[in-house]
């Protein structure tokens, strides 16, 4: 069994349990929790899976992506062959060290285990498609400043929006069906 998975998987909390207990924006944690939705497709390549396979989300709660992206890969817990859980990083600051980002600390970071408690694969902090957008936005304009924050993310929320969560599971499954 991976060591990261044992230290941390029996700190992690199911996902309702870490929505219950979030101190920042527990409004929106709730609302995206209630709308998450898996497809009947991707559904049935969850049954398909040979496995049984383990989700290891490290999460902040304050962190605007993890809200929009969370609530589908828990909701692809909700097959028999998937278990997913919640790690809080604010509580658990050195499991980012080991799954850093192009060398930054960036969530969420979803860490995929095969029925051995191996590692298949990680995911995060966001979509590719978005990620590869927000990393050609700060190319060309910078990083935002506190005045600019709003505006420079509202295209990033839009996205989030009329994506429904659809390219977070088909990425997810993607990592499942690797392991």
């Amino acid at each position: 069994m991976d060591d990261f998975l044992e230290t941390y998987w029996p700190q992690a909390a199911p996902f309702a349990d870490f929505v219950a207990s979030v101190g920042e924006k527990p409004d929106l944690w709730q609302s995206y929790a209630k709308r998450a939705r898996i497809h009947a497709d991707e559904q049935a390549r969850l049954v398909a899976l040979p496995a049984r396979r383990r989700i290891l989300v490290l999460v902040e709660d304050w962190c605007g992506d993890a809200i929009r992206s969370v609530p589908t890969i828990d909701a692809l817990g909700e097959a028999e062959s998937v278990e997913v859980r919640v790690l809080d990083t604010d509580k658990h600051p050195g499991a980012l060290d080991g799954n850093l980002t192009r060398g930054a600390r960036a969530i969420p970071i979803a860490l995929v285990f095969d029925d051995q408690g191996q590692r298949a694969g990680v995911w995060g902090p966001r979509p590719a498609p978005l990620q590869a957008a927000l990393r050609a936005k700060i190319a060309a304009e910078g990083p935002p400043t506190p005045e600019t924050k709003g505006e420079f993310y509202a295209p990033i929320m839009a996205w989030y929006a009329q994506d429904r969560g659809r390219t977070v599971a088909q990425e997810m499954l993607m990592l499942l069906e690797r392991g």
